[in-house]
């Protein structure tokens, strides 16, 4: 049996499929600010940045008009962060925001990885050739590049061909597909099914 992945598992939450989530500790662990007062290490524009994997194929590339470096801190502040996601033989996740930082941190694994913040209209993207389109919307989003990995405890909109999802928050594995939703008192998990996707062709 294939695997259910991107918007097939998330046409399962929307049919009822949706998770409770509380643990936001992973997510604090990052402080969203840093020092901006200081004079960055490494200043550049319309900077790329490219990272492979262990078979020498491209894994993500992330693109920022600019960044500022702060070596003490192990900080990188990005403008106008990009950051496309590749995971053949799925399609890649195109991800953007208004503002992020990368910033090293000790993964699950024992190993350092890369976590990068994004905040301000940051969407995650993924263009199903079968499916179509998902989109995830949130005031901001922690992504763990290299587990891909991301999730968020702001409220959070979910768009595909099917309908529309909001929850308080969200745990996505972007390789899988599986995507946890939370709820709290304010925002309960709550689907809007689009009828015309249920008739008959």
């Amino acid at each position: 049996m294939s695997r259910i992945l991107g918007i097939g598992l998330l046409v399962a939450i929307i049919l009822g499929l949706a998770y409770q989530f509380r643990d936001n500790d992973e997510a604090a662990a990052v402080p969203a600010t840093g020092s901006v007062d200081t004079e960055p290490d490494v200043y550049g524009k319309n900077v790329l940045f490219k990272q492979l994997r262990a078979d020498g194929t491209l894994h993500y590339r992330m693109h920022a008009d600019t960044i500022r470096q702060y070596n003490a801190e192990q900080l990188t502040r990005m403008t106008q962060p990009r950051l496309h996601l590749l995971n053949p033989p799925q399609p890649p996740w195109d991800i953007a925001s208004n503002h992020g930082y990368i910033r090293k941190r000790l993964a699950p694994s024992g190993d350092m990885e890369d976590v990068v913040f994004l905040r301000e209209e940051v969407k995650l993207v993924q263009r199903h050739p079968i499916n179509g389109v998902i989109t995830m919307s949130a005031d901001s989003f922690y992504i763990y590049p290299h587990r891909e990995y991301a999730e968020t405890d702001q409220d959070v909109t979910i768009d595909t061909n099917v309908g529309r999802t909001k929850a308080a928050g969200l745990k996505a594995d972007l390789a899988t597909g599986l995507i946890r939703l939370s709820s709290n008192t304010r925002q309960r998990v709550h689907t809007i099914v689009l009828p015309e996707q249920f008739k008959k062709t």
